[in-house]
């Protein structure tokens, strides 16, 4: 098999990691014996083995890893953080060739761990399916690259445009959009990001539990945009500058990666006007409303269009 086989057998482990990793990179692991995978691991969470240590301890006989080619999606870490260096181990079980489908661009790697593998005589292959390979560590990237989360916008809308009924008219529209498939995976979505944003708007009239209680993952960091420090919410939830440049920055300073931000029309439009965003998930529910809030209009590229039950979901990227 093809070098880039291996490698998306590498992507196809290292993406059972999302929500788990952060901060570190989503990163699988293959070790290949004369045409025979014998070896497979992924980082499964923060602060434990790395893919390439996991892929080592499957490999039953050992003797067999200097004989082996290593793949793996992003280049081995070769500084000491909560675990030794990957670099190490694989020049210490005689691992002749690594694979490689992307640098590390977090400024203790980009490039050093390269570079100790080929001055340890282990022949180097990188740039294998890069684009696919940093698409899945978009999150990862962007922080390192750019200094920012990535940062994803969602909303729902009726089928004739509108997110949100006429607050205080009294109008009797139903408040739910979507049908509850596309609740269960709203829920997905925040259990795979480190932080998820609200206005001071949405936090007031809906008091939102902003938690993945209908999906089995972790909760994100709770956020609210507003003035002034002190927050209405029934969970712990921090303030963020009511500004989009301010926010992001301040999250960046937390440490945060990804964030899916989950405001009214007015919070969705400071990351619109401003670009300081990379996706928009838009929710179609099938209902259609006399009248309501407008939903906001996005500009971006349609990545891909999915139909669940009677709702749709559109994709919308920024950049490609």
């Amino acid at each position: 098999m093809s070098d880039e086989t291996y490698m998306h057998r590498c992507l196809q482990l290292a993406a059972l990691g999302l929500g788990k990793t952060s901060p570190n990179p989503m990163v699988g692991a293959v070790i290949v014996y004369h045409g025979t995978i014998i070896g497979e691991g992924y980082h499964h969470q923060c602060g434990q083995a790395h893919a390439e240590i996991n892929a080592i301890n499957s490999v039953k006989d050992k003797t067999l890893l200097k004989e082996s080619t290593l793949y793996v999606n992003l280049e081995p870490c070769s500084h000491f953080g909560k675990t030794p260096p990957c670099a190490d181990a694989i020049i210490r079980h005689g691992i002749p060739k690594v694979v490689i489908g992307s640098i590390d661009y977090h400024d203790k790697v980009n490039g050093a761990g390269v570079r100790k593998l080929r001055e340890a005589n282990i022949e180097v292959t990188e740039n294998v399916c890069r684009e696919a390979c940093e698409e899945l560590n978009k999150r990862f990237f962007t922080f390192h690259r750019q200094h920012r989360p990535y940062i994803i916008l969602k909303w729902a809308k009726t089928r004739n445009g509108f997110m949100d009924i006429e607050r205080g008219s009294g109008n009797a529209c139903p408040y739910w959009i979507t049908n509850p498939a596309l609740k269960v995976l709203s829920h997905k979505w925040r259990s795979e990001e480190d932080a998820i944003v609200v206005g001071y708007r949405t936090m007031q009239n809906d008091q939102p539990l902003l938690t993945t209680r209908e999906y089995p993952g972790k909760s994100p960091r709770r956020f609210v945009m507003q003035r002034g420090t002190e927050v209405n919410s029934p969970l712990p939830c921090q303030a963020l500058p009511d500004d989009a440049h301010e926010a992001v920055d301040t999250l960046y300073h937390l440490n945060i990666q990804s964030v899916i931000i989950e405001g009214g029309k007015q919070t969705l439009e400071k990351y619109l006007k401003t670009s300081l965003w990379d996706e928009a998930r838009i929710l179609i529910g099938n209902q259609i409303w006399e009248k309501g809030l407008p939903a906001p209009e996005v500009t971006g590229i349609i990545e891909k269009t999915v139909n669940i039950d009677d709702n749709q979901l559109i994709y919308v990227r920024r950049y490609l």
